[in-house]
């Protein structure tokens, strides 16, 4: 029988009244979804870990989530919208937001299609990550005014929905509108699950022509429910009952199909208004006209205007503040989480709490900045870069590419270029900054969860992502918050890692493929390990083998590997408590720092100069901080391809000296002489120190000018570490070293220290007290790490 519309209302809850208060209390507007961990306890505990929610009505009271790993919807609810806590306000271990409005329909988490004779259980290991994209992929989203339509594939079939509301007095009936492509299998959507189990009893009346209009309506026997119809399906299209809950099943189709679903509660709306309402005039949308761009939605721009030289004096490098706090008539916070430029200088940066902007005017004046609304409800957005003229954005769930399909400079289609990740709810495992090498594959971190109970096997991670999108690789492992990170000329890999649980100290780690970097938990391998003088060998990130061994995760008895990766530099944390990204001078334009490696703090809102080394195919390293100061945490780092100066950006969250929500900053060199060190060199008996001019020989030959220590730090379950000697580790205290003389080079741009004692160490710290030839003032902290000594020595140098 040819099925044009078909009624049914279904047993799964009580009838409970709409709530008509606004959805969004303070007012702000983020766009037509939002994305995010979704918490609800309907039907019973109901998680979506990537969430997708839609904004279905003016009034903002009627929402709906989808979860883009099971391409199910999970909830759909009137009422209030979200509790978000503190969510929306600061980055302070943001919990997921809970739905508070009142349940209409949901699923819990289960795929929400399948094909042909199925099967439909969850295939997935752990039910972590997306569907196998044999079985269902999500491809994205379309934006036309303030309608939704996402695209999505169930096996070879390809999907357009377009959610929605419509009203009948004060009530509300949800709509789910499909345009199917031909298939070759019968396809099953999955409409809602219940509570107490599907308890089918009533056969209702037909409902308008029965030729066209039929309908059939079950209740149960409270005669509650939910009332669904569906307007033009393809022949041969029924519902069926599957254990716990409701599907549609459609045959194969030899050609497109468009069809509409309708659902309401039973008890709200009655059966002849409800079919008044369906029975209006049989036209659906052509969704394929909403896949091509539609008006712009954020056409004034906000204009601002930046400030020259905020810190750094008259020095060689100083700080142009472009944005602080960026106050829009939209009501969103500006926490900057990653930024890029394109070739003719716009940047395009992203936010935490889900916009993109595209900024133009960033000459050497920034007195007239405009910024571009260019997308929105992006997933903690904590990355961006620019490929081929195309915005990707780093979210939790994704990789989203962004396209402007009609060139009015906002974003029409939001494109899953992958989401492979896996995600859970638990708040800190941020997905962190996205690079590029050169052969155009992409790299990000994912932190580790707290507490540190490893559950998923991308937590504490690098994900590799091809070119293409299309595969993804764990390329090392044991990381706990690599807040950012940089990929150089020659596509080394370095990320930062800050103070914490089997974390002695803020580090600065070279990631090798393979490579495991102490974060134990999320060693994501078997590693042996120590307890009580026993080695274990099992993979510390199997909930499993943890238990069977009673390993603990972290602090006190849990078990400590033999070895890891160690870190090219460590820095204490007076300098550094929580570390921020790095980014690599690519431009003659900054002076004699070109090809050099900068380091960000995000807890102290400081910028150190890396300088490496190799002794014996080992790096490491050492810093100098700029005598510079921003506002907020510093995370990312960037070099404009225009003017050729670094730009940073960053926010303030938890553990950090920031004031500032966010902060963009341009730090700019004015060309006046550089005074600092630009190598560093461990010799056999000390150090080496080049700077880019010539000192003052009197001043740097002089010993008294120098004072070195050196210390260590304690890998363990433990938060953080004591400073321990070097050369009684017993001893919580510093080994102080003289030195015994200084040798300057005859250009007077190099000075060898000769320090005995001086050894491999976690911690060499050198004060410095010089003075340049030209009479300028040198007084700088470095910071080394030395993993092996040289072999050259000072009388060579």
């Amino acid at each position: 029988m040819t099925m044009k519309r078909i009624l049914a209302a279904l047993s799964c809850f009580s009838s409970l009244l709409l709530a008509a208060r606004a959805a969004e209390s303070d007012g702000a507007d983020r766009g037509p979804f939002f994305s995010g961990t979704i918490k609800a306890r309907f039907p019973g505990e109901n998680v979506t870990m990537k969430g997708v929610v839609v904004t279905l009505n003016e009034e903002k009271n009627a929402f709906i989530c989808y979860d883009t790993d099971l391409m199910r919807v999970s909830l759909a609810w009137t009422g209030d919208y979200l509790r978000f806590g503190n969510y929306m306000k600061e980055i302070n271990h943001p919990q997921p937001p809970e739905v508070v409005g009142t349940p209409v329909f949901g699923t819990k988490p289960r795929p929400g299609w399948a094909t042909g004779d199925g099967p439909f259980d969850d295939p997935r290991p752990n039910k972590q990550g997306p569907l196998p994209e044999k079985w269902a992929k999500y491809r994205g989203l379309y934006l036309y005014e303030r309608q939704v339509v996402l695209s999505y594939t169930v096996g070879d079939t390809t999907v357009l929905e377009l959610p929605g509301v419509e009203r009948h007095g004060d009530r509300v009936v949800f709509t789910r509108t499909f345009r199917v492509s031909a298939s070759d299998k019968p396809l099953h959507i999955l409409l809602c699950d219940y509570p107490g189990g599907l308890n089918l009893t009533t056969y209702a009346n037909v409902i308008g022509n029965p030729t066209k209009r039929s309908a059939a309506t079950f209740l149960d026997e409270m005669g509650a429910g939910l009332i669904t119809a569906v307007l033009d399906a393809p022949a041969n299209t029924s519902w069926l009952a599957r254990p716990g809950g409701l599907w549609l099943d459609l045959p194969a189709l030899n050609k497109p199909a468009t069809f509409k679903l309708f659902i309401a509660k039973a008890g709200e709306i009655e059966e002849a208004k409800f079919a008044e309402l369906i029975n209006g005039p049989a036209v659906l949308p052509d969704l394929m006209k909403l896949t091509k761009g539609g008006p712009p939605r954020w056409q004034e721009p906000v204009v601002t205007q930046g400030a020259l030289a905020t810190s750094g004096g008259d020095g060689p490098y100083v700080v142009d503040t472009i944005s602080e706090n960026l106050t829009n008539r939209w009501g969103t916070r500006a926490f900057f989480g990653g930024f890029d430029f394109f070739p003719d200088g716009r940047a395009a940066v992203c936010t935490f709490h889900g916009d993109v902007w595209i900024v133009s005017g960033l000459d050497a004046t920034l007195e007239k900045l405009t910024w571009r609304r260019f997308a929105t409800g992006i997933f903690q957005g904590l990355g961006l870069k620019v490929v081929d003229g195309k915005v990707y954005v780093l979210g939790r769930d994704q990789i989203t590419r962004l396209h402007d399909l009609n060139g009015d400079g906002e974003a029409d289609f939001y494109e899953n270029f992958n989401n492979d990740t896996v995600a859970t709810a638990n708040y800190h495992e941020f997905c962190l900054d996205l690079h590029t090498d050169s052969r155009g594959d992409f790299y990000f971190f994912k932190g580790s969860p707290w507490p540190p109970d490893v559950t998923s096997p991308h937590q504490g991670t690098l994900l590799k992502i091809s070119k293409d999108g299309g595969a993804t690789e764990v390329y090392a492992t044991g990381f706990r918050a690599p807040n950012g990170s940089a990929i150089g000329p020659r596509d080394e890999i370095t990320v930062s890692d800050n103070e914490g649980h089997w974390m002695p100290a803020s580090k600065l780690n070279l990631v090798k493929r393979g490579g495991f970097y102490g974060m134990t938990p999320a060693a994501q391998r078997d590693l042996t390990l120590t307890r009580g003088g026993t080695n274990l060998t099992f993979n510390p990130s199997d909930p499993r083998a943890r238990a069977a061994l009673h390993a603990r995760a972290y602090d006190g008895p849990a078990p400590v590997p033999l070895d890891y990766d160690q870190p090219i530099c460590w820095l204490p944390k007076n300098m550094d408590n929580s570390s921020g990204g790095q980014v690599w001078v690519t431009s003659d334009k900054w002076g004699p720092l070109k090809d050099h490696l900068l380091f960000m703090s995000y807890g102290r809102g400081t910028l150190f100069h890396v300088m490496q080394e190799q002794v014996d195919g080992v790096t490491q390293a050492a810093m100098v901080k700029f005598p510079l100061k921003f506002s907020t945490g510093l995370m990312r780092g960037r070099v404009n391809p225009k003017d050729g100066q670094v730009y940073v950006c960053g926010v303030r969250g938890w553990q950090t000296d920031g004031t500032k929500d966010g902060g963009f900053y341009r730090v700019r060199y004015t060309g006046k002489a550089v005074h600092t060190p630009v190598e560093f060199h461990a010799l056999k008996d000390g150090l080496k120190l080049v700077f880019p001019n010539p000192l003052d020989s009197n001043v740097a030959t002089d010993v008294a000018n120098y004072a070195v220590e050196m210390w260590n730090y304690l890998y363990s379950p433990n938060y953080g570490s004591q400073e321990y000697s070097v050369v009684d580790p017993a001893l919580k205290t510093h080994d102080k070293l003289d030195v015994k003389s200084a040798r300057l080079s005859a250009d007077c741009s190099a000075v060898s220290l000769e320090i005995p004692g001086l050894r491999p160490a976690n911690q060499v710290k050198v004060k410095l007290n010089l003075k340049a030839a030209d009479g300028t003032a040198i007084s700088q902290d470095l910071y080394a790490t030395i993993h092996k000594m040289g072999s050259a020595s000072v009388a060579a140098n």
